[in-house]
């Protein structure tokens, strides 16, 4: 095991630039289809749910949502990007930085969850319905591979720091 992932240390970088791409794929891509009585679909990315947010004026879960689902996802994923040119061309410290990513990391899913709250509450409404589609999936693909990233990334970066 400890084989593999020294091995998958090599494609960290990678890793990265995937689940970026993945990232964006997924907050485009329709994320939910919400069927109400026979006729009447409506997909929904997860960029349009969280401005659905804002345009019906529930502003807070427009803040939380757009910060949780795109704000942080990107920028943690933009971060590990440049630490890990950080640490592999060896210009600037990455000590703190690594520590607070790896922190902050965890509350990237929360998007998954408001959609799951989300179909809950749409299920629960007479006459309608509400199935998740390949966006979510996508999404959930890209945190989870950058986050997995980011931990490797965190051991790479303390393990050099000990031999230094």
């Amino acid at each position: 095991m400890r084989y593999l992932l020294m091995n998958f240390d090599k494609w960290i970088i990678f890793v990265l630039w995937l689940a970026l791409l993945l990232l964006i794929l997924g907050l485009l891509m329709p994320a939910i289809e919400i069927k109400s009585l026979i006729f009447i679909r409506r997909e929904l990315s997860l960029v349009d749910s969280v401005f659905t947010f804002f345009h019906s004026g529930n502003f807070f879960l427009f803040l939380v949502t757009f910060l949780f689902s795109i704000i942080f996802p990107a920028l943690k994923t933009i971060v590990g990007l440049y630490l890990w040119y950080t640490y592999k061309y060896g210009f600037g410290s990455t000590d703190k930085i690594i520590i607070i990513l790896s922190a902050i990391s965890k509350w990237s899913m929360l998007d998954v969850f408001i959609i799951a709250l989300v179909i809950l509450v749409v299920d629960g409404r007479l006459f309608s319905e509400a199935d998740i589609k390949l966006g979510v999936i996508v999404f959930t693909l890209s945190v989870i591979l950058s986050s997995f990233a980011i931990y490797r990334l965190k051991k790479l970066i303390h393990n050099s720091q000990l031999f230094n």
